[in-house]
């Protein structure tokens, strides 16, 4: 029976011992955090910790429900203050990404908007036809002619 008791304990051991490897490989495969991922890395990170702590509520207050202690409500409130602050932080990382791109719209909205009044004011002083130049250009010319026509006739009738 020790012996049986024995093998079971040095399986146990070498299960963990495996899994401490395993675990070991795994925190060292991660890539060093650079300045142009910070933001991925923030929301990932924040992604992950929001669902592995949801999944630690639900866990904690089944444990709870079943034998309620106080340290143990204490904790899980705890854990819900924390998951909720971390949700918040996520939607305060979306509200700004999306301000941000707002702003930007905006911006190029309002550039559109100053070349098209500069484009449609510079079109309305150029645009003017042969046909209306002449027919302008023929009028002040009449209207030259008729009044040196009476300047003639006055300067005549006297």
């Amino acid at each position: 029976m020790d012996e049986d008791v024995s093998s079971e304990l040095g399986s146990l051991l070498d299960q963990l011992k495996d899994n401490n490897t395993i675990a070991k490989v795994a925190r060292k495969e991660e890539d060093p955090l650079k300045k142009e991922n910070i933001e991925n890395f923030v929301v990932d990170r924040a992604g992950k910790l929001v669902d592995e702590s949801l999944s630690m509520v639900k866990d904690i207050k089944d444990f709870v429900m079943s034998a309620p202690e106080g340290e143990s409500v204490q904790a899980l409130a705890g854990l819900i203050a924390a998951t909720s602050s971390a949700l918040e932080t996520l939607n305060k990382i979306i509200v700004a990404d999306k301000k941000a791109n707002t702003a930007i719209k905006l911006k190029e909205m309002d550039a559109q908007l100053k070349r098209q009044l500069v484009e449609d004011n510079t079109h309305s002083k150029i645009l003017i036809t042969r046909e209306e130049l002449i027919k302008q250009l023929t009028l002040q010319a009449e209207e030259k002619r008729v009044n040196s026509i009476e300047v003639q006739v006055l300067s005549s009738s006297e």
